[in-house]
């Protein structure tokens, strides 16, 4: 707010050479005598305002005291320098105009009403003003300001949607990076636990039975092995977690199939994946991949399903992913509510897929499951590689 201020300081203070030179413009005999004390007074007004931008002593009411002064020195400064005829009176329109910065459609209203009084109020009864010869002027000019208050109105309504718009993006975001940062320690935790009471178990049973087999005790290499294969089993598994090495190995087609068939597992019901031979071959697998991963986690945890159909085509400049369920569906709004609420898992997919350009589309109804649509550009790629969530 200091610097938005100390911009307003600034216009007021420039407003100081405009009136000087507005007044030279008059000629002779057009301004009153006055006019040279409204202009003094106006700068120590204008440079007194800028040092104060400087120091901590800026509050709201101080800023309404400062709107109400402008309005008086901009009146003063058209009755005393020729009225409906003054070349100033078009500082009017700055009321308004800064009004707007404020981003309150009601304020900027205020102050464009306020600023065509104010100069009825200085004009009409001016010297130099003649009724009714003047009456198209004082009309026109009056048109004028109310036309330009309408427009800062409007301006000021766009502004506070954009301002309300950046805001909640921003809140979006933050939410999204501190689900990253959670989950990223989540992940680390659950890891350590898996290795703690899986692998490392397994190695050291291992261990001992080759003490056994050492010592000639029967059974133990076949133990022995048993507890190497599953460790081996279980080290891949957390690999896969971590990055689907599969994908330049065996293909999107197993990778996508083992991911489904993990959230069958947890989620108890049946699925089948179909993926376009052409998605082989480049194209955006990570990204797909990372989507196909969090909607089927999504499925297994939440929807309540009994059937799942996952399948991947390509397109002329897309590929495309729909996943289908017959669960239990979203409640109108779910989706919305969920970023507020911290469950945001679907959120960070669609921000993800729009980063690159790419489209989300969900239809569902609670009873009748869940149908979502997945667009994403040939030539894009995931802009960084999350966490899973």
């Amino acid at each position: 707010m200091a610097s938005e201020a100390r911009g307003i300081a600034l216009l007021r203070l420039a407003l100081v050479p405009a009136a000087v030179l507005g007044e030279a413009s008059n000629g002779p005999g057009v301004s009153s005598r006055l006019f040279p004390w409204v202009v003094g007074v106006l700068a120590v007004y204008a440079v007194a305002s800028l040092a104060l931008t400087f120091t901590d002593y800026a509050h709201d009411r101080l800023s309404v005291v400062q709107a109400l002064l402008d309005l008086v020195m901009v009146a003063l400064l058209v009755s005393t320098s020729g009225g409906a005829r003054s070349p100033l009176k078009y500082t009017f329109y700055v009321l308004p105009i800064g009004a707007a910065l404020r981003l309150s459609p009601k304020l900027t209203a205020t102050w464009a009403g306020l600023s065509v009084l104010a100069y009825l109020a200085v004009t009409v009864r001016h010297r130099d003003t003649s009724l009714p010869g003047d009456i198209d002027l004082l009309a026109g000019d009056s048109v004028s300001f109310l036309w330009v208050g309408s427009a800062a109105v409007m301006l000021s309504v766009l502004l506070g949607r954009r301002q309300r718009t950046l805001s909640e993006l921003a809140a979006t975001r933050r939410a999204l990076v501190q689900q990253a940062l959670d989950a990223e320690a989540r992940e680390r935790r659950r890891l350590a636990e898996e290795l703690h009471d899986h692998a490392i178990q397994n190695v050291l049973l291992a261990r001992q039975e080759i003490t056994d087999i050492a010592r000639g005790r029967p059974g133990a290499l076949e133990r022995a092995r048993q507890a190497l294969d599953e460790t081996s089993r279980q080290l891949r598994r957390e690999v896969f977690q971590m990055h689907p090495l599969g994908l330049e190995r065996a293909g999107l087609t197993a990778v996508l199939g083992e991911l489904a068939g993990d959230a069958a597992r947890r989620g108890g019901f049946e699925v089948g994946v179909t993926v376009d031979p052409a998605a082989e071959h480049g194209g955006p697998q990570d990204l797909l991949v990372s989507t196909a991963r969090e909607l089927l986690t999504n499925v297994a945890k939440h929807a309540g399903a009994r059937h799942v159909t996952v399948t991947v085509t390509v397109g002329a400049r897309a590929v495309e992913l729909r996943l289908q369920d017959d669960g239990v569906g979203i409640e109108p709004g779910r989706l919305e509510q969920a970023v507020g609420q911290g469950h945001i898992g679907i959120a960070a997919v669609i921000e993800r897929i729009r980063a690159v350009d790419g489209t989300v589309e969900v239809h569902t109804s609670p009873g009748e499951g869940t149908r979502i649509r997945v667009r994403l550009p040939i030539n894009s790629q995931a802009p960084q590689r999350e966490g899973q969530g």
